[in-house]
């Protein structure tokens, strides 16, 4: 039997969005169940009440789509936002930080692989940086990279030596190749960065913290080294190549290896 289309709805991010024609727009979604979605929003520019004149990047709602089996991309019907993310535009480094939430997306979603809690840490991000304080920023990047890293299978050891189980006192180096943190003598070759209690201590707290709790008491200055550890170390490992630099963002400062 033929496949057929049909209709579906699914709560949706837009990670990226392409002009089509002169009044179409390509989008790329992603969403919890579905992965990253490619559609066609037919006439988006347009006057009316579908698309309300065009989809916006960073944009989250309500996506409606007709999946068509021999089409290379399916079709949005409709989007409806649903959460108020226009604080993501209230200057350069929260744009920044926004896009670079997308850019992780569009590396770790994939199409038809539902990864729910990806999708959660994306957008409990972006709601957090369309009102943090500027300061507060870049913490939330680490927050979401962190959270990022473990929904997609990389989540660090960080009670014990990931390498020989021993408990963990004094200086310590975070190291991707080993798991997690290890003992220097433990550490093996490869990227690595060195850290002292309290910025292991931050590194797990993004761990392990309620949302709650990090709203009412954001990551600070304390958590830097946690912060470098996650950005400059993890993600570039993980991903075997480095993201494009937040050089806009305040507290975050990227120096190439």
């Amino acid at each position: 039997m033929a496949a057929r289309s049909y209709s579906y709805t699914s709560p949706s991010i837009v990670i990226r969005v392409r002009p089509f024609g002169e009044t179409s727009q390509v989008l790329h979604l992603a969403t919890p169940e579905h992965g990253m979605v490619a559609a066609l929003a037919k006439g988006a520019h347009r006057p009316g009440p579908a698309f309300h004149g065009g989809v916006a990047l960073a944009s989250a709602g309500t996506a409606h789509l007709l999946r068509r089996p021999r089409a290379e991309m399916e079709l949005l019907r409709r989007f409806v936002p649903s959460e108020d993310l226009r604080g993501l535009r209230d200057g350069l480094p929260r744009f920044y930080a926004a896009c670079y939430v997308l850019e992780l997306l569009r590396a770790w979603m994939r199409p038809a692989l539902p990864n729910p809690s990806l999708f959660r840490a994306a957008l409990t991000a972006l709601r957090a940086m369309a009102r943090a304080r500027d300061d507060s920023l870049a913490s939330w990047v680490a927050w979401f990279e962190a959270r990022a890293l473990a929904a997609t299978g990389h989540r660090p050891r960080l009670d014990a030596c990931a390498v020989c189980d021993g408990p963990l006192e004094g200086r310590v180096y975070f190291s991707p190749a080993a798991g997690g943190l290890t003992h220097a003598r433990c550490a093996p070759p490869g990227p690595r960065l060195a850290m002292d209690a309290d910025g292991a201590h931050a590194l797990d707290r993004f761990y392990t913290a309620r949302l709650k709790e990090l709203a009412a008491d954001p990551p600070g200055t304390d958590a830097v080294a946690g912060a470098r550890a996650v950005h400059d170390v993890f993600v570039p490992y993980v991903l075997e190549r480095r993201p494009a630099a937040l050089t806009g963002l305040p507290g975050r400062r990227v120096t190439p290896r």
